[in-house]
């Protein structure tokens, strides 16, 4: 976003605003995410799709801290006795971090093309499978997220 310091997290965006702001911002992903899902199964390039992946790497972590800061804080202050499901679906940011910090490093050292012969091409057939996975993982927890964590939030900043 423009002129916006993405390091820090403004805590005095009231929490409707944010929410409408975290539901753009995952509109954005699941735009870049529709890219690297047509760029790697029809055009079958993987490596250009683990580029823009990678490309999102701080702005999704961000946008996961910035949710468990702002929203969870809400929620446990105001709502814990129904909280559990939410904590659940924030608990799912460790796997996007262990996504970004493990898999995604090692589809890039060995996903490179699919014209080489045995083990490249079935590296390059898992890196396409982990690739697809996370896609269809994060399009998930994103709907999770609206669907119950951004309505609980909402409740709870106005008890």
């Amino acid at each position: 976003m423009p002129g916006n310091n993405k390091s820090k997290i403004n805590f005095n965006e009231p929490i409707p605003e944010l929410i409408e702001r975290l539901k753009r911002e995952h509109r954005n992903f699941e735009s870049k995410l529709d890219e690297v899902d047509n760029i790697i199964n029809r055009n079958n390039d993987v490596p250009s799709g683990t580029r823009i992946i990678s490309n999102m790497n701080k702005s999704i972590i961000h946008h996961a801290v910035e949710e468990e800061a702002r929203l969870m804080r809400v929620i446990m202050r105001n709502a814990r006795d129904e909280s559990s499901e939410s904590i659940k679906i924030m608990q799912e940011h460790n796997w996007v971090l262990n996504f970004f910090k493990d898999t995604l490093v090692s589809i890039e050292q060995n996903a490179t093309s699919s014209h080489v012969e045995s083990p490249k091409e079935r590296e390059y057939k898992q890196a396409k499978n982990e690739l697809n996975e996370f896609i269809t993982n994060l399009r998930s927890h994103f709907m999770e997220e609206e669907q119950i964590v951004f309505p609980l939030a909402l409740r709870a900043n106005f008890r």
